[in-house]
């Protein structure tokens, strides 16, 4: 059970650290000059998968959480 609060534990932070992630990303996009379509769509395509990564890592963090209440842990 150790292992599984040590992994929810892992991957809340790994969202946290996503979510700030996308956030730098939305804000360098702002700041991009116009005319670099390059940079632009790396951003966004830096932008895509890392939103794709932050909702795999929330997918996981919900199963842990099911695996902990199957346990008997209340409040996870």
């Amino acid at each position: 059970m150790m292992d599984t609060f040590n992994e929810l534990s892992d991957t809340r932070q790994g969202i946290i650290r996503k979510e700030a992630e996308i956030e730098s990303i939305y804000e360098r996009l702002e700041a991009l000059d116009n005319s670099n379509t390059d940079d632009i769509h790396r951003a966004k395509t830096k932008l895509k998968h890392e939103k794709e990564r932050l909702v795999d890592l929330k997918c996981k963090a919900t199963e842990l959480e099911i695996t902990l209440m199957k346990l008997g842990v209340k409040n996870v």
